[in-house]
């Protein structure tokens, strides 16, 4: 079987145009990014230290640590996902299975891009080819593109923390009325 563009194998169709549901985008672009990029320009402007210092210091330290826990937190995830319970939860939802699967995938893209970004920040390339500290407005936008993307990936890591929970009360609450249900039915 080809992954076409409406193959539910196909992330990048899912994620611009969706599976019944939203895109995938709009998990990432939505009400929460204006406070994403207001937390990107106030820690844009607090932070008097140049990106490559800022990443070396704190930041991709802690983007690694946020890769270990949504790799790990995704590990319980996929496990659920492989329930009973939650493919029956999944019939449910606007979207389908994809949307569970899919929302996983997404988090690791925003965290593997804002590893990504912030490493290059950390290489040097933004403080000294381009956009040098010297451009002033344009070096702060990338400044803030850089500390929005961190927001953004703290969310995304508590996201997947977030929703393996509330999967694993939804799996206990659909076995609970199922055996109801089957107590019932006998």
């Amino acid at each position: 079987m080809s992954a076409t563009n409406s193959s539910p194998f196909n992330y990048w169709h899912w994620f611009f145009k969706g599976s019944g549901g939203k895109p995938g985008y709009r998990r990432l672009i939505n009400r929460w990014f204006l406070l994403h990029l207001l937390i990107g320009i106030i820690m844009s402007w607090l932070v008097e230290i140049n990106l490559k210092e800022a990443a070396n210091t704190v930041l991709l330290p802690l983007v690694g640590i946020l890769i270990g826990l949504s790799f790990a937190w995704a590990g319980n995830a996929q496990a659920l996902l492989q329930s009973e319970e939650i493919a029956e939860l999944s019939e449910r939802r606007e979207g389908g299975f994809s949307e569970y699967v899919y929302s996983y995938q997404t988090a690791i893209l925003a965290i593997l891009t804002t590893l990504v970004i912030w490493g290059i920040a950390g290489l040097g390339i933004f403080d000294t080819r381009w956009p040098t500290p010297d451009i002033g407005i344009a070096y702060y936008f990338v400044k803030v593109f850089c500390f929005t993307l961190i927001s953004l990936t703290l969310r995304e890591c508590w996201q997947v923390v977030l929703v393996v929970q509330w999967l694993l009360l939804a799996q206990k609450e659909i076995r609970i009325h199922n055996k109801k249900n089957d107590a019932r039915n006998k």
